[in-house]
């Protein structure tokens, strides 16, 4: 065995022999100085050069020996530094192999899939979780399988057909797919991968994470399962719901319709006195029901607020002459002050607005046995295009316990537990104000003191109207009259299989000198339209035979026609509107039936078309009726194809475009808004909407971040609303 000796040893060793030697050179000096005699000149020549060469030779041995002791402490200290540099080489190396040994764990047993695939999609590297889903050994898969020989047949084909696009793209996220295992199994898998590039931005191959979504699936189908059942059981309250408000308003309607008839005859005092009572009781249960359908409306999301111009001073009149006879029976005062500086023709819901003031009023006169009501109206911010108004509702009745402030605007709640016993109401109008009023973007508070009035003040914004289109909107043109009645050469048929209904019907429509004819059923409408000519349908929904949907149905599509359709029903639920227009009907009334209200539908529907079409014209920003009106050279036929051919393809090219900004594919992005203008220039190419297409084409030509394109894709959304919404108008209008 070698041995080696340490620095330390080999200093100490050259520090013993350099001693010895000094040592020695000093002895042989003194025994040479003693043999030789003192005298002789030339013996003292030789001992003074012995002395001299003594001398240099230990200072010369003096040097090399320090020389040679720093170097050998120098490489003393290297040998420590290298032997630290060692001890710390291997303990990082042992920290590596454990990390390396952590990661290669975490890697092949991850709660996920991993892998990565070669330029043709063959896998290159994949995880042992992935391989104990697919049952496959990884020799069996590496270099030997392709991702989609994993995946089933619908998925394969979904990515043969993306993977093009991914490898422009180079990112996939979410990706939904089902693997197949080695036994056949499906698994269901959410896919995110992204694509590696060489120095020249040339694919090479990709890196992707795959998570078991299986549990997720399951979840998913039992909410949609869930949401199914939800949605079957609002279902059958609303249809329940809807069919006592059919079985309710059906007699009503005609009980309401009678006690108008019979107010415009003679009657004596006591008779007159009865009517009265009839028609107040039926006109309470009515406001019954309507609170009903209201909440139900609320909760079903499907009460709409609707923006057209109104007259706030004339709602406000209106509301003084609807009041004047109950106020005047309990001898209370009814006051209504609106601030000068405010503008009377505004933009806004009125029905909703004057619904609001109606349930507070009544309320304030409920609960008011002397003394009176003030309505007070002021803006509290005013722009040039918007106000918003402040309204206050104050009485001096009974007032409002504190316990119960808080709470009051809840549904079935009153001021007292005996309120409904005393005063009667559901407990329902409070709770409807307070939603109407939030559906509308404002705000109600209360103030109260029990025995010292109640004041409710809430806030609302409505659009002013310019003064030139107000006074626009406010010219109506009335049908022609003539000597004998208010309608000239116009016949109605009125479809309605209630005897009672039809009695009322013919005793109105004489009244109005309108000439009519009855069906009882939609069959009988058919063969009617078949051999005559009417100008307007009034259209009952629940009927034998035939019901009004069918009927509507048929006399768009079979006979070609687009004579007006009024559809009336007792239904009055949540949807129903939406679902009369998407049926071909051109509006809507629910019964009972106001002879004021279906007086103003016949004169709408029936006056003639060039008014019909200016003010029309006037309220679309998003299509342009004119260019649409030389397109379709009055040809109703043409018009009606042309918008079903936009409404069957436009939703689709839409989720097109959506799809691809999501996936951030610029270029296909540009093709599709270029694509999506051809589509909608049959309204016009000056419109928001055909003008912010070409934005985002020009914008996807210049490469533009698909953020920003993102954005741009938020303001097409909103404009595409607004052009359905006006295409609406164009239905319900009827224009040609």
């Amino acid at each position: 065995m070698k041995m080696k000796l340490k620095p330390n040893y080999l200093i100490a060793i050259i520090i013993l022999l350099l001693v010895a030697f000094i040592t020695t050179g000093i002895i042989l000096q003194v025994r040479l100085e003693s043999i030789l005699t003192a005298d002789d000149k030339k013996t003292v020549s030789v001992l003074t050069i012995s002395r001299i060469l003594i001398a240099l030779t230990v200072t010369a041995t003096l040097f090399l020996s320090i020389v040679i002791i720093r170097r050998l402490q120098r490489q003393q200290a290297l040998i420590i530094e290298l032997e630290d540099a060692h001890d710390n080489e291997k303990l990082v190396r042992q920290n590596l192999e454990k990390v390396s040994a952590d990661i290669y764990d975490l890697y092949n047993n991850a709660p996920c899939g991993y892998h990565s695939l070669d330029k043709e999609g063959y896998f290159i590297a994949i995880n042992q979780t992935a391989l104990n889903w697919l049952g496959y050994r990884r020799e069996e898969v590496i270099g030997q399988m392709r991702f989609i020989d994993v995946l089933d047949e619908s998925s394969a084909e979904i990515v043969k057909r993306r993977f093009p696009q991914f490898k422009k793209n180079g990112e996939i996220s979410e990706l939904r797919l089902s693997m197949m295992s080695k036994d056949g199994f499906i698994i269901p898998v959410s896919l995110n991968s992204i694509a590696i590039y060489d120095e020249n931005d040339e694919y090479l191959s990709s890196r992707s994470t795959v998570f078991d979504v299986s549990q997720q699936e399951i979840i998913e189908e039992e909410l949609k399962d869930a949401k199914r059942k939800a949605d079957q059981s609002a279902h059958i309250k609303e249809q329940f719901l809807a069919n006592m408000s059919h079985e309710i308003r059906t007699p009503i309607n005609a009980v309401i319709g009678f006690t108008n008839l019979l107010q415009k005859t003679n009657l004596t005092s006591e008779q007159e006195h009865f009517v009265h009572l009839v028609q107040s009781a039926s006109e309470s249960l009515l406001t019954i029901i309507n609170d009903i359908l209201d909440i139900s409306k609320i909760e079903a999301g499907m009460l709409r607020i609707e923006k057209s111009p109104f007259s706030l001073r004339g709602l406000c009149s209106s509301l003084e002459t609807m009041f004047h006879h109950r106020v005047n029976e309990k001898r209370l005062s009814l006051s209504i002050y609106i601030q000068e500086n405010i503008p009377d023709t505004l933009t806004g819901d009125a029905v909703r607005l004057t619904q609001i003031l109606v349930n507070l009023i009544s309320n304030a006169i409920k609960f008011t046995q002397e003394g009176g009501i003030s309505i007070v109206i002021i803006p509290v911010k005013q722009t040039d295009t918007n106000v918003r108004l402040r309204f206050s509702v104050k009485d001096s009745g009974i007032g409002i316990p504190p316990d119960k402030l808080e709470t009051i605007f809840e549904r079935f709640e009153q001021g007292e537990a005996n309120t409904t016993r005393k005063y009667g109401g559901t407990g329902l109008g409070l709770s409807i104000v307070r939603n109407l009023i939030h559906l509308q973007k404002g705000n109600i508070s209360v103030k109260s003191e029990a025995g010292n009035g109640t004041e409710f003040l809430f806030e609302l914004e409505y659009e002013i109207l310019p003064m030139a289109d107000s006074q626009k909107d406010g010219h109506h043109i009335e049908l022609t009259e003539s000597g004998n009645g208010l309608f000239e050469g116009v016949k109605i048929l009125a479809v309605e299989d209630n005897q009672m209904n039809q009695l009322l019907m013919k005793h109105t429509f004489q009244g109005w000198n309108l000439n009519f004819e009855l069906a009882e059923n939609g069959q009988q409408a058919i063969d009617k339209l078949n051999r005559d000519k009417y100008d307007l349908v009034l259209l009952d929904i629940q009927m034998p035979i035939m019901d009004g949907y069918i009927t509507a149905k048929t006399i768009r599509n079979e006979l070609k026609s687009n004579i007006p359709i009024i559809a009336m029903t007792a239904h009055a639920m949540a949807g129903e509107r939406e679902k009369c227009l998407s049926h071909g009907m051109n509006d809507y009334i629910s019964k009972p039936i106001q002879e004021k209200e279906l007086l103003g539908l016949i004169r709408r529907y029936l006056s003639r078309q060039k008014h019909s079409f200016e003010l029309l014209k006037s309220s679309l920003r998003n299509i342009n009726l004119d260019f649409l009106y030389d397109l379709v050279m009055g040809n109703s036929a043409f018009l009606n194809n042309i918008i079903r051919q936009f409404l069957n393809q436009f939703p689709g090219e839409m989720e097109a475009l959506k799809d691809a900004i999501e996936q951030k594919n610029v270029k296909q992005a540009c093709t599709l808004a270029h694509h999506i203008q051809s589509t909608v220039s049959v309204f016009g190419r000056n419109t928001p909407f055909f003008k912010q297409l070409e934005k985002m084409e020009q914008m996807a030509k210049n490469k533009v971040s698909p953020v920003v394109l993102a954005a741009e894709f938020n303001k097409l959304d909103e404009l595409r609303q607004l052009v359905l919404k006006e295409i609406n108008q164009l239905l319900i209008h009827n224009i040609l």
